[in-house]
């Protein structure tokens, strides 16, 4: 049997003035030698992450996009002409905006098979594109999807996935969010994204409760006994996965951890966030899944504060290049 080929994956760097740079330089020096990579961001910023490095990997600059051959990464830049670019900026923001656009338009136009994206200063581009919340949204509306259609999910490379109902809402906004549609759409990306990953071929999710104790019988809230649990009866025999709960969300993260479960069903952002990030860096990347493609990202954002110093941890950009190569391999095979 002849030997696949890896995955073309586009990778945006992200902000030039964060550590996107250097974790993604670090990262690539990482990466199977036969992978293939086509990167856009701020070339200067780029090459100055690299020559950091004593081991800087080959990335090669070129003017125009072009499918990148077995053990080939190209640069493609998104300007502007300057020298490399530190801390939150104007440039900077322009730079992040313009290499996302130029990726995606790559994996729609079948240049690569799948996008692995940087960290971004959602603030910054915010002020060059008015509601922009993150990549997840901004994702789904490149691809004429509506946002409530996708999932952002949190994997990791051998525990638990976790899945979001509602993802970059303001708190005031989350009591409204919980509705059947986004759990059954959340519960349905979860277990295809743990099925892709080889996890069980019905996987075991638990879903975490809304209010304290679970609700403790409607006493701290009713959308346990009013919502989540008739949801769970409803899926009863389901062949994709076995859903459990509601369950209190102060142990149910630690008896994922533990094994108990593959995956989480999470009410809102920080209710996942923050257990899963107590990990450390590169315990978890994010999925967004519902996309006509694979994208991934590392869990963090640009941290200005760690850039250039030598300190940041490329560990979440290898897990999400290793979990996007996985997934495209496993789509492909069915």
């Amino acid at each position: 049997m002849a030997p696949s080929v890896e995955p073309v994956l586009a990778i945006t760097i992200g902000d030039p003035g964060g550590v996107g740079p250097e974790v993604t330089a670090a990262a690539l020096a990482a990466a199977p030698p036969e992978a293939r990579h086509l990167v856009f961001g701020h070339w200067p910023s780029f090459e100055r992450a690299l020559r950091r490095l004593a081991r800087p990997p080959a990335v090669e600059p070129v003017p125009a996009i072009r499918e990148p051959r077995p053990g080939e990464s190209l640069f493609v830049d998104s300007g502007p002409d300057s020298a490399p670019i530190s801390g939150p900026s104007a440039e900077g923001a322009r730079s992040q905006l313009a290499a996302l656009e130029s990726a995606v338009d790559a994996v729609l136009a079948g240049y690569a098979g799948a996008l692995v994206t940087g960290p971004v200063s959602k603030a910054m581009i915010a002020g060059l594109e008015p509601g922009f919340r993150g990549h997840t949204e901004h994702l789904a509306r490149r691809c004429g999807i509506d946002p409530d259609a996708v999932t952002m999910v949190f994997a990791s490379a051998t525990g638990p996935a976790v899945g979001l109902v509602a993802t970059h809402l303001p708190i005031r906004e989350v009591p409204g969010s919980l509705t059947v549609a986004r759990l059954e759409r959340t519960a349905r990306h979860l277990a295809l994204v743990l099925r892709r990953l080889d996890r069980r071929r019905r996987p075991r999710i638990a879903l975490a409760a809304r209010n304290p104790h679970g609700g403790e019988d409607g006493l701290m809230g009713e959308e346990e006994r009013l919502v989540l649990a008739p949801f769970i009866e409803s899926t009863a025999g389901n062949p994709d996965f076995e859903l459990l709960g509601p369950l209190p969300a102060d142990s149910v993260f630690r008896r994922a951890l533990a094994g108990e479960y593959e995956g989480v069903i999470a009410a809102y952002h920080d209710q996942a966030l923050i257990p899963i990030k107590l990990g450390g860096p590169g315990a978890f990347a994010n999925l967004t899944v519902g996309l006509p493609f694979v994208r991934t990202s590392p869990d963090h954002g640009v941290a200005y504060d760690l850039a250039g110093r030598g300190a940041a941890d490329p560990a979440g950009m290898l897990l999400a290049l290793d979990l996007c190569a996985r997934l495209c391999r496993s789509a492909e095979t069915g």
